[in-house]
């Protein structure tokens, strides 16, 4: 089960007409979304403006697509709309701080029986949970087992969720490097973390608690999860 899987399992269940997603690059899982409203947001577009007419015939739902070329902060700045938005996906910066932003950002603009999904919350190695301010700066610093896999410490964010929101239910799907679920409502589990405690974690504390922290689910939750929405 891969992300544009459940995404698009969730806008059909939901029956889903508006989708954001934050952090598009090539486009690739965006391109492939079926809904009515759909609004990409990613400070560089890694995609041609051919390819993206190329898109528009293989998908109908591309047709009308909105692009935004800025920043997920900017974005967010100076959304304006008479609705909220249905289903939104997150694969901005990899990092907590931003993660962070992108997902309370997220949260504010969000329909209430709306999902956020957020990508890169289960990184598989060490290596891959650099905490780092770019996939560049990732890359520069070249740890010996790099294998170009990143995660950043997006993990973190999850954490911080489960600590300081209790007006949302969060849990991770083990796929795809970890698919956060959040929607609102009160949560079912939460964490007693710090924001200093956050901060002094590093990949070992995830690996010592992994499902604990990340209210880590095997993918066959998502049937269950499907149900409730």
């Amino acid at each position: 089960m891969n992300r544009t899987q459940v995404i698009q399992q969730i806008i059909n269940k939901k029956a889903a007409r508006s989708y954001l997603e934050i952090g598009v690059y090539n486009a690739k899982n965006f391109s492939e979304i079926k809904a009515w409203k759909k609004i990409a947001v990613d400070p560089a577009f890694k995609f041609t403006k051919i390819k993206r007419i190329k898109r528009a015939f293989k998908n109908v739902f591309n047709i009308f697509a909105k692009y935004h070329e800025i920043t997920s902060d900017n974005f967010f700045a100076n959304f304006k709309s008479s609705k909220p938005i249905d289903v939104i996906f997150i694969d901005g910066l990899h990092t907590y701080s931003q993660s962070l932003r992108d997902i309370t950002n997220s949260l504010n603009i969000l329909a209430d029986n709306g999902v956020v999904i957020m990508h890169d919350c289960n990184p598989p190695h060490e290596s891959a949970a650099l905490a780092a301010d770019s996939l560049d700066h990732a890359t520069s610093l070249s740890p010996p087992e790099w294998t170009g896999e990143w995660c950043g410490d997006v993990w973190k964010t999850i954490c911080d969720l489960r600590s300081f929101r209790d007006d949302i239910k969060v849990f991770v799907l083990d796929c795809d490097y970890g698919l956060a679920i959040i929607t609102k409502g009160k949560p079912c589990s939460a964490l007693a973390l710090s924001k200093k405690d956050i901060a002094a974690m590093n990949y070992s504390d995830l690996v010592k608690n992994r499902a604990s922290l990340l209210n880590l689910k095997d993918t066959s939750h998502f049937s269950t999860f499907l149900d409730t929405i």
